[in-house]
């Protein structure tokens, strides 16, 4: 059977395990960030600042676990949730963050089309974006191309840093993928995000050269999960051979594997 490797944060996974394996692949998690919540005191903090400059008219959600830490902060500190939630818009980044919104209760939420930087900035530039102020809640290693392109289009842009990444204190996983890249087992490789490949070559030095990285994964079909990693990837040598029309895990892998 032919094994795929896909990056995903430290404790997840399980969702593509079983796709994988009802495709017919063998799949192999790789993890390569741990993503590490920041305490609630500092999101608070950052969410106060924010809100001490007026509403927010718009608030993009880029994740299922960062649309529950938020609403947990919001909800431990009642004192925000008026000024928070007053005419706001919610903008949530694929499917599975919108239902992340609908398990805290919270209907009428908006999703793009497309999950890129681009996408989502379209998507906002057709609601009228001149003097709006639009709220990212993000990782502290996303890259600023939605920050920019929103306020290219006249946005007022802020931003709350949930998340913290670093390289994973539990290496089992990527053991695994660097013993069955040496031995040829792999087939095809997903990367999720451009810090997944930036980890994965960091954390790939103590065991094998970066030509001979290079020289290994370019014998395996490389998938990107979208634009920036793409970017990354074809960076460190590796230029990726698929890039999904929607930016979701699902359709990379069945485009991928197809």
């Amino acid at each position: 059977m032919n094994t795929v490797a896909v990056t995903r944060p430290s404790g997840s996974g399980e969702d593509t395990i079983r796709l994988v394996k009802e495709m017919g692949w063998n799949p192999l998690i790789v993890h390569t960030v741990e993503l590490k919540a920041r305490e609630e005191s500092e999101i608070f903090t950052e969410l106060s600042r924010v809100l001490t400059g007026g509403p927010v008219d718009w608030l993009v959600l880029m994740s299922p676990n960062g649309a529950n830490l938020l609403f947990n902060v919001l909800k431990s500190h009642g004192n925000l949730l008026p000024s928070a939630l007053g005419d706001l818009h919610l903008l949530a980044v694929g499917p599975r963050t919108k239902d992340a919104l609908a398990r805290q209760g919270i209907s009428g939420v908006h999703v793009p089309d497309n999950f890129s930087s681009m996408g989502i900035a379209d998507f906002l530039t057709t609601q009228g974006l001149g003097g709006k102020r639009v709220l990212l809640a993000r990782s502290s290693s996303a890259d600023n191309s939605l920050a920019r392109e929103l306020v290219k289009n006249g946005a007022l842009v802020d931003t709350v840093n949930l998340y913290d990444p670093v390289i994973p204190s539990d290496t089992t996983s990527f053991q695994r993928f660097i013993d069955a890249i040496g031995r040829a087992e792999i087939q095809a490789m997903l990367f999720t995000s451009s810090l997944s490949a930036s980890n994965l070559f960091l954390m790939s030095k103590n065991y094998v050269s970066p030509d001979e990285f290079v020289s290994l994964l370019r014998e395996i079909r490389i998938g990107a999960i979208g634009p920036v990693t793409a970017r990354k990837l074809s960076q460190l040598g590796i230029p990726p051979t698929m890039i999904p029309g929607t930016f979701i895990i699902d359709d990379a892998l069945k485009e991928l594997l197809g």
